[in-house]
């Protein structure tokens, strides 16, 4: 995970191929590529991703810059933007996408561990609640000075979770077609090929 911070944080958009390297690490972003570079050019893409770097700039503000950018899907952008914040920021800001946390539908993994009847209003209640899991994990001796455990503990909550809703429907003899839960956590945080290169290092 530093390893997607560090790429993050030193990524700098010039090119083409510079917009392609962001949108590959963001696993649910890859198929709006093309469309982003159609509809907004370079120089729209760069300066929105400036925007969403300049971390002077409040949380809110610099999200709204990067979604201002043309798609048919703008939550994705959306969390896209959000996911970058987290790993620009892992210190301060912790990882939000829809299935984190969908206000809307009061949705998605973190409503897992909430205690019965507690129902996040806002997103300051999100924070604090991430908050709250960080210290709890903590305790168990999961201790960091940033959200990293938090993020990898509420999409591998998620995971779960769909993998088990999908097994209701399907005969559990087809479990085993499914990728590792871990291997798929992996996936959704876009750290795949990070892990590649640290097997290749070790190999």
């Amino acid at each position: 995970m530093q390893m997607k911070t560090d790429f993050l944080n030193s990524l700098e958009i010039n090119t083409e191929e510079d917009v392609k390297k962001l949108f590959d690490v963001i696993f649910y972003a890859k198929k709006h590529y093309s469309e982003i570079i159609g509809n907004n050019g370079i120089d729209k893409v760069k300066l929105a991703f400036k925007t969403l770097k300049n971390k002077d700039l409040p949380y809110d503000e610099r999200v709204k810059a990067f979604t201002s950018l043309k798609a048919s899907e703008p939550e994705d952008i959306e969390d896209m933007a959000k996911e970058i914040i987290h790993f620009l920021e892992p210190e301060k800001y912790p990882l939000w996408t829809r299935w984190v946390w969908n206000p809307s539908k009061n949705s998605g993994s973190i409503t897992y561990v909430l205690k019965d009847g507690v129902v996040l209003k806002n997103e300051k209640e999100y924070f604090d609640a991430v908050s709250e899991l960080r210290e709890v994990l903590s305790i168990f001796g999961l201790d960091s000075p940033n959200y990293y455990y938090t993020s990898i503990f509420l999409v591998y909550s998620y995971v779960r979770y769909v993998d088990y809703a999908t097994l209701l429907a399907v005969d559990r003899k087809g479990g085993g077609l499914y990728p590792s839960h871990l291997s798929t956590t992996a996936m959704v945080l876009g750290l795949k090929s990070f892990l590649r290169v640290i097997q290749l290092a070790n190999s």
